[in-house]
């Protein structure tokens, strides 16, 4: 009988530690799904990209209006083009 109890117990506490550390993982795992879907909600790619074209959109206007501007000087100062 005594041999048993030696024999099944480290059996038993193994399974114990085992089922502790499986639920600790699954509620981390559940926390860390609840942020990746509350980052997915926010769209903050979405909104970088929109912010990315824009930029370079204004980037480009402002280009034009050095370009204009350039040209209307050199109108004023008699070079012609």
């Amino acid at each position: 009988m005594l041999d048993v109890v030696k024999t099944i117990l480290p059996l038993v506490v193994f399974v114990i530690g085992a089922l502790v550390v499986a639920v600790r993982l699954q509620s981390q795992v559940k926390e860390l799904q609840k942020d990746l879907d509350t980052l997915l909600k926010r769209d903050t790619y979405v909104a970088v990209v929109k912010l990315q074209a824009q930029q370079e959109q204004t980037e480009k206007n402002i280009s034009a209006l050095w370009q204009f501007s350039n040209q209307l000087r050199n109108r004023f100062n008699g070079h012609s083009k």
